[in-house]
């Protein structure tokens, strides 16, 4: 009978501890470091200190006074302002200056009387003659543009020459002069005198305002604080939008706005963007006094200087709204392509503001200076002639700073809630129904 028997299966050696006494010091138990525990930081807090706008507008401005859109665009203004200046006084200094081709020695004679009749009417004139040998050289030298007028004594009488018009300031006082020495010679062969042939024919003129301003002088500072008011707004909105476009595009908003408020980053851009705005404006408004008063219109200047200070103020109100309203534009945009479609409505209200400002009169004139924006022109403008009472531009400003304020919370509103909508361009309405 065979017998199976069965071996225990034998188990792979596996490491056994030795057995220790309990005096055996090694017994002991080996300590353990400690595992480090994992900490968590909070969260940097966002900057909330009232430094932080500031900081903002170091930012803009140092930005913008290295931009070469920027530069270019000041230059180009006070360019055109002194070129202005230069041009006054280039017409200033040729206005009633003219040369006149003559051959008759009594030319002369009636020369000096034409300045004479042009003095006794506050006219300054200065006229130059130019003898000639003969008619043809006369007619040659007005063909030529070598004089600005030709003079000939016909047979017919005198005869003033032109080449394609003639020359206002000539026909008007050597026609005077021609004129009065008719008259004298017909008086003479009368029996009369000039002075008695000329009784009651004397036009007196009087101003019943003396001390107001003239209106020339109110209509040429209404449209220098229009076109200053609009140039100024529009460049200022399309950098202004334009550089909010491009921060959202290269996520550099994101970046700044994990570090302070939204509403800080706003505050900052507005209050840097107005002062550079006000700086470029002192700027221009000191070209054109030093051009008046270099052209010798210091009474001008006078006349306008109130207007000029009040203009400055509203300057500021009005362009810090502007200032919001176009961020706030730049903010539903999400391309720079959106930059022009988004700020269309407000170039626009601008548009209708410098039009309005500059055509008003009267009753719609009084009546716009109470209404904000419209005020930065027509107010001052009615400063300088004289046309309101103490109170009245207080009162205008305390409408316009009100309106201001409303127009700055609903802009900041958009502004906050569209800058970190990256998606699609947005319009102003679904802007305010983001959620924060």
């Amino acid at each position: 009978m065979t017998t199976l028997t069965t071996e225990p299966q034998t188990q792979p050696d596996e490491p056994t501890e030795p057995t220790r006494s309990a005096t055996d010091p090694s017994t002991e138990p080996t300590p353990q470091k400690p595992r480090p525990t994992m900490r968590t930081e909070p969260p940097t807090p966002k900057l909330r200190t009232p430094s932080a706008w500031r900081i903002v507008t170091g930012r803009e401005i140092s930005v913008k006074i290295r931009d070469r859109g920027f530069l270019l665009s000041t230059l180009a203004t006070l360019a055109v302002i002194l070129g202005a200046v230069g041009l006054q006084f280039y017409i200033a200094s040729t206005t009633g200056k003219i040369t006149v081709a003559a051959v008759a020695p009594a030319s002369a004679e009636l020369a000096k009387q034409a300045e004479t009749l042009a003095g006794q009417a506050d006219q300054d004139i200065e006229i130059t003659l130019r003898k000639e040998s003969s008619e043809d050289a006369v007619r040659a030298a007005v063909r030529s543009g070598d004089v600005d007028a030709g003079l000939l004594n016909t047979p017919a009488g005198w005869q003033l020459l032109g080449d394609t018009d003639t020359d206002s300031t000539a026909a008007t006082w050597l026609g005077a002069a021609v004129q009065a020495n008719a008259l004298e010679a017909n008086a003479t062969a009368a029996g009369t005198s000039m002075a008695e042939l000329a009784e009651g024919a004397t036009l007196q003129h009087s101003l019943l305002s003396p001390d107001e301003t003239p209106e020339t002088v109110v209509r040429m500072a209404t449209y220098f604080f229009g076109f200053l008011f609009y140039l100024a707004a529009v460049l200022l909105g399309v950098s202004l939008a334009t550089s909010i476009v491009e921060e959202k595009q290269n996520r550099v908003v994101e970046i700044i706005a994990s570090s302070i408020r939204v509403r800080d980053l706003l505050i900052g851009k507005i209050v840097g963007s107005t002062t550079l705005a006000l700086a470029q404006m002192v700027a221009f408004t000191a070209a054109a006094a030093i051009g008046l008063v270099a052209a010798g219109h210091e009474e001008t200047f006078g006349q306008v200087t109130a207007g000029l200070g009040w203009f400055l103020v509203y300057y500021v109100v009005g362009i810090a709204v502007l200032a919001c309203v176009f961020a706030a534009a730049g903010a539903i945009a999400t391309r720079t392509e959106d930059i022009q479609s988004t700020t269309t409505p407000v170039n626009a209200i601008v548009a209708v503001v410098f039009v309005a400002g500059i055509t008003a009169s009267g009753a719609a004139q009084s009546i716009l200076s109470f209404a904000p924006l419209t005020s930065t022109i027509t107010m001052p403008a009615r400063i300088i002639a004289g046309d309101t009472a103490w109170w009245e531009p207080a009162a205008s400003l305390l409408i316009s700073l009100a309106a201001a304020a409303l127009v700055v919370l609903g802009a900041e509103r958009v502004y906050r809630r569209a800058l970190m909508q990256t998606g699609r361009k947005l319009s102003f309405r679904q802007a305010l129904k983001l959620a924060d």
